[in-house]
């Protein structure tokens, strides 16, 4: 989190200035602090001239660098810039004692040798204010390049952007391939309650660097089951009440709620929920009533994809065959306040979900990420992947309906082969 905290320190400043400090940070992070001319200081930043006046008028006002000006035998006096002892402090403090253990650290350094331009939104050119958004995503990603936990409050923080122009660096970072795909955040009235965006970055993307050795990152397409499942908890109540329905219109007989029930589930393939132990449907019904709501749907699937990913890690850690992983205290603690916020279990509220309710639910979802956990190892396996070398992976969705989905693995990059000469000098 070092970039992170670097860039939530820098408030007020517009993303050009903070480009700025950062290419310096790049090309003198070894001999701070520095002083330099103007001209040198836009070579540095590669940006006009004109445009790093500007940029040098907006941190010499902020105090982040001092001006110098130096008197010659003719002309003006020639302004050189000083980088304050705040700011040279901060700059030496994002430099690591130890690198490799600085995640994505390779990219971002990367990303800021990157040629910029004064690309608008459309160009497929970066500008230094989308090299800036880049920065603050990776400060947040984890090894497969997931971004959980940033919403729009934090990014604005992190970038000095307004949250219309953050949307608009989302949308060419989609186009150019370099987000696989993000949920924005939502707000739910029986579940979830308010969520944060989350995004995908494509670590293999060109622009950045994996740590050379180290890890590797495969992505591949696949259909998990399960996707199907965390979704038709939406449907089965729709279904329900469909099937009633028609089998009144047709045979004029009533079915109960537990027969539309084992037909529903019959119909959307979903038998791995009706065989949860003591599974009550009129328990859980109420948290997932808002069935157009395809955001909620998918912030839901994002909930059992992260159970599933603790899940399938253990048993790898562990080499576990099993099919059921006893979840960990900290697992379902976190699982509770992520399904049920605080503010839906009010005491004394009518509309606060029972005991039962809650238990249900949670079981429901541990259930569905078994099987999930299952398919992924499943997937892992037929594509010959070594389950021991397999550090983590991530499930990215593709689009907001369909259940397929990208699974990003990191995995430990393999030994290089020993020489015959290394063989014999052994």
């Amino acid at each position: 989190m070092l970039i992170a905290n670097f860039l939530s320190d820098l408030s007020g400043l517009s993303p050009q200035a903070r480009y700025a400090l950062m290419k310096l940070w790049l090309e003198n992070g070894h001999s701070l602090p520095v002083q330099m001319s103007v001209e040198n200081c836009a070579s540095h930043m590669a940006i006009p001239r004109a445009r790093a006046g500007k940029v040098i008028n907006e941190l010499i006002d902020t105090g982040h660098i001092e001006p110098d000006y130096r008197i010659g035998q003719r002309g003006r006096p020639k302004r050189f810039i000083n980088i304050s002892a705040a700011t040279t402090e901060m700059l030496r403090n994002l430099t690591p004692t130890h690198p490799g253990g600085v995640l994505h650290l390779e990219s971002v350094h990367s990303l800021l040798a990157h040629r910029t331009s004064d690309a608008d939104a459309d160009s497929s050119s970066l500008s230094p204010a989308n090299i800036v958004f880049l920065i603050a995503l990776l400060s947040c990603a984890n090894e497969c390049g997931a971004v959980n936990g940033l919403g729009t409050s934090k990014l604005i923080t992190y970038t000095g952007m307004t949250a219309q122009r953050i949307n608009l660096q989302v949308k060419k970072m989609r186009k150019l391939g370099i987000i696989l795909f993000s949920v924005p955040g939502m707000t739910g009235a029986r579940i979830l309650g308010k969520t944060t965006t989350t995004y995908w970055l494509d670590l293999t993307h060109p622009l950045f660097i994996l740590p050379t050795g180290s890890k590797l990152v495969k992505k591949m397409f696949v259909n998990l089951g399960s996707g199907a499942k965390a979704n038709a908890m939406f449907d089965i109540t729709h279904q329900m009440t469909g099937i009633q329905r028609k089998h009144w219109k047709t045979l004029k007989k009533s079915l109960n709620n537990q027969q539309a029930f084992d037909l529903a589930i019959t119909k959307l393939d979903v038998q791995v929920i009706a065989q949860i132990p003591s599974f009550d449907i009129s328990s859980v019904e109420c948290f997932f009533r808002e069935a157009a709501n395809f955001n909620l749907r998918l912030s839901f699937q994002l909930v059992v994809d992260r159970v599933a990913r603790s899940i399938a890690l253990a048993r790898i850690r562990t080499s576990s065959n099993s099919n059921q992983i006893a979840p960990t205290f900290s697992m379902l603690r976190t699982l509770y306040r992520e399904l049920l916020p605080r503010r839906f279990l009010s005491p004394g509220s009518e509309t606060a979900p029972s005991k039962k309710s809650r238990r249900m639910l949670v079981r429901v979802v541990l259930e569905i990420a078994n099987t999930l956990a299952t398919e992924i190892a499943a997937e892992l396996r037929g594509n010959r992947f070594k389950l021991s070398s397999v550090t983590s992976f991530e499930l990215a969705p593709i689009s907001k309906v369909s259940t397929d989905r990208l699974l990003v693995v990191a995995l430990n990059a393999p030994d290089p082969p020993s020489t015959e000469k290394e063989k014999t000098a052994d």
